[in-house]
């Protein structure tokens, strides 16, 4: 989101704070410069045929009128997708939620301030992988299927969550055959897929984290939901919004 948020001050506000532009850079989350600056100019002319200063107003109307916009049905899977991941982000304490956007009709973005005291170990590194897994745990549990966005592309959770796995299994000393042994892959796709053994391993591993998450949606459903319909309400939720409906994991934790 940052290039995004220093786009839309550069070309319509410079002379503006950052804090009030976080809103307009969470609705055009996932557009690129070229589209900021078309939406931009856009607005600049609706405020100059109004004969008026440009406002935030016009910008969020230009985003939204602009963008690729998924159905609500795509758009509820994205909720629930994105609020899985922020449960557990919250629950493991791997990552504290910045933002949250159901985006274009391409998905969802949740950004994290990943901790990196909390990922020093292999539990950390586990419950990350869980965290990874958390958006398509919540799909199983609130959809009763998984959609297909978690995986796709070498910077897919899915994607991510292998490569972790791998790493505890080859590089990290974390194997339960062979620790010592430090054997950084050069292409996972190609370690795993001639390696059978590794790749039992490694699906051993994404299956716990996933069995982690599937437990915490179970556990906290309902706070999972009102996230998710938050996030569906308002299309993008600002990280304090986020820890505020997340906090009732902990009172239940208490109860």
């Amino acid at each position: 989101m940052d290039n995004t948020h220093q786009n839309i001050r550069n070309k319509a506000f410079p002379e503006v704070t950052s804090s009030p532009l976080r809103r307009l850079a969470l609705a055009a989350q996932g557009m690129t410069g070229a589209d900021i600056e078309r939406i931009i100019r856009e607005a600049r002319r609706k405020a100059r045929r109004a004969r008026r200063p440009l406002a935030y107003g016009d910008i969020q109307s230009a985003i939204a009128g602009s963008a690729e916009r998924p159905s609500p049905a795509l758009k509820w899977g994205i909720s629930a997708h994105e609020a899985g991941h922020a449960l557990m982000w919250s629950l493991t304490g791997v990552g504290t939620v910045v933002s949250m956007t159901t985006g274009q009709a391409r998905g969802g973005d949740t950004r994290v301030e990943i901790s990196t005291e909390a990922t020093q170990t292999e539990a950390g590194i586990m419950s990350l992988i869980a965290c990874l897994l958390g958006g398509r745990a919540a799909e199983l549990t609130i959809l009763g299927e998984a959609m297909i966005g978690g995986g796709g592309s070498d910077r897919s959770d899915l994607a991510l969550a292998t490569a972790h796995a791998t790493h505890l299994e080859t590089m990290l000393g974390c194997s339960s055959s062979k620790p010592l042994l430090y054997m950084p892959p050069e292409r996972i796709s190609h370690d795993l897929r001639f390696d059978p053994s590794l790749a039992a391993r490694v699906h051993q591993r994404l299956e716990m984290a996933m069995g982690i998450a599937l437990d915490a949606m179970r556990e906290h459903h309902e706070v999972l939901l009102s996230l998710a319909k938050a996030l569906d309400a308002a299309t993008y939720l600002e990280g304090s919004h986020v820890a505020d409906i997340l906090s009732l994991t902990k009172r239940h934790r208490n109860m």
